[in-house]
């Protein structure tokens, strides 16, 4: 396209059409796309042109002149400012809704598979207050006042926020009293710009099954006199935090943790259970931001994998051992990789908590460790949970060649799920059934659990 329809300025009328990738809604002006945000597909609206790219451009809604049955008023007042809840103003059903369109476009257009069963997703009773991990960067506001919150779409414009809505009520209650302390004791706060200043981040991990709660201060520099003081403090006034930790991060970069970590005070872990599953959580420990939605998934993956106590299981990309500890009381043996050595180190540790002998996880990249296991043994499941980048083809071929007679794909990116799929297909074998889960609520992303079968030829 040449000559674009629309340009910087323009105030134009467009249909909303569907959901798109990153929660804004996508409508189109002679076939060219204009993405939106806080609409709801369906609505008719004024929009405002704010970008023209190539192939798409950005607007903001100035009058909804058609309004969905769907759209509602966000508990949070922050909903449209700030970017962690994308689709607060969609009622809960019609989130689902469009969470499973969005699989189905997916699968469609990336995989060409068009007779998938897509199941209706399986959202929560309550979708609010669901998170068990929260990372608040710090700032001041014009009058001085430490604030902390989280940044507007596309920006690090903070937005300060005292209650989150989505955050487990212990995480806000934490950082509040935090704030509190961190103001009593003038602690100075870290100007990313200037990359100057102490605190940059607080983080707080909470055990939903447990009610244990871990807080990490992230700071740019070792020197930190009031912190075993403010740590002690913290936890005679919230009895349900058990451990607080300083973790250091001298470096001028948008990742928040940096490699050193030590106690201040209480235990240097927390724990947490999915399921039957006790886990050990660290400050460092990737764990299911959702507790409860976790065991939904992991469920899900046990049913589609249909296991009898007789087969050996491959856990691809197996972080802290989560699932692997979670099919192992219906597997005779289960071999969990992962790239990270820390998280292997975690995971034998869970799997002794748990008493489990029949896990056996190997560090290494899943690509390489894969045709070594191939030499052992040829497993009867392969259970598969990549990064949101998806599997390396590598890594799929191997599967291939391994021959197991199922693969369950746990997958929280749906067009590189679709990717995978289309390989697959390819190679043998076929996806009966996709069953989407929402972990995010109030958010765009969705998780989705694949069964994927051997075609017997």
């Amino acid at each position: 396209m040449s000559k674009k329809p629309v340009s910087v300025g323009d105030i134009v009328e467009i249909e909303l059409e569907s959901l798109a990738h990153g929660g804004d809604v996508v409508g189109r002006i002679d076939g060219y796309a204009i993405f939106i945000p806080q609409g709801v597909p369906g609505e008719i609206a004024k929009v405002k042109i704010t970008q023209v790219k190539k192939n798409y451009g950005r607007g903001e809604i100035i009058e909804v002149i058609e309004e969905s049955e769907d759209r509602i008023t966000p508990s949070c007042p922050f909903s449209d400012r700030c970017g962690g809840c994308q689709v607060q103003h969609i009622n809960y059903q019609a989130q689902l809704d469009h969470k499973q369109k969005i699989v189905r476009d997916n699968i469609e257009r990336i995989a060409k598979l068009t007779d998938i069963k897509i199941n209706p997703v399986k959202g929560m009773d309550n979708p609010f207050f669901y998170r068990n991990k929260a990372q608040f960067p710090l700032a001041k506001n014009e009058e001085g006042k430490v604030i902390t919150g989280f940044y507007a779409p596309g920006s690090h414009k903070l937005i300060a926020i005292d209650k989150c809505g989505i955050q487990h009520p212990l995480i806000n209650r934490i950082s509040e009293r935090t704030v509190e302390l961190i103001e009593e004791y003038e602690l100075s706060i870290y100007n990313e710009k200037k990359h100057q200043g102490l605190l940059r981040h607080l983080v707080v991990r909470v055990g939903v099954c447990t009610n244990q709660a871990m807080l990490i201060f992230v700071t740019k520099d070792n020197k930190f006199p009031e912190a075993r003081k403010i740590a002690k403090r913290l936890m005679a006034d919230i009895p349900e935090l058990l451990s607080v930790q300083h973790n250091i991060n001298p470096k001028k970069t948008n990742v928040v943790l940096g490699k050193l970590t030590k106690t201040l005070a209480g235990d240097d872990h927390i724990f947490d259970y999915i399921g039957r599953i006790k886990y050990k959580i660290s400050p460092l420990s990737f764990f299911q931001v959702n507790t409860l939605q976790a065991k939904v998934l992991y469920d899900q993956a046990v049913e589609y994998a249909g296991l009898t106590g007789q087969e050996k299981v491959i856990d691809a990309y197996c972080g802290l051992g989560s699932i692997t500890l979670y099919v192992s009381d219906q597997s005779q043996e289960v071999y969990g990789i992962e790239v990270v050595e820390e998280a292997i180190e975690a995971a034998k540790e869970n799997a002794e908590f748990n008493g489990i002998e029949n896990c056996h996880f190997q560090a290494g990249k899943v690509r390489e460790v894969l045709p070594e296991l191939k030499k052992e043994f040829i497993p009867e499941m392969i259970i598969v949970d990549p990064p949101r980048k998806g599997c390396h083809e590598e890594v799929l071929k191997t599967f291939v060649e391994m021959e197991p007679e199922r693969i369950v794909y746990v997958s929280c990116n749906p067009s590189s799920l679709a990717r995978d799929l289309k390989y697959l297909d390819a190679h043998g074998y076929e996806t009966v059934e996709i069953q989407p889960v929402d972990m995010f609520p109030q958010t765009y992303h969705i998780e989705n659990v694949a069964l994927i079968k051997r075609i017997d030829n």
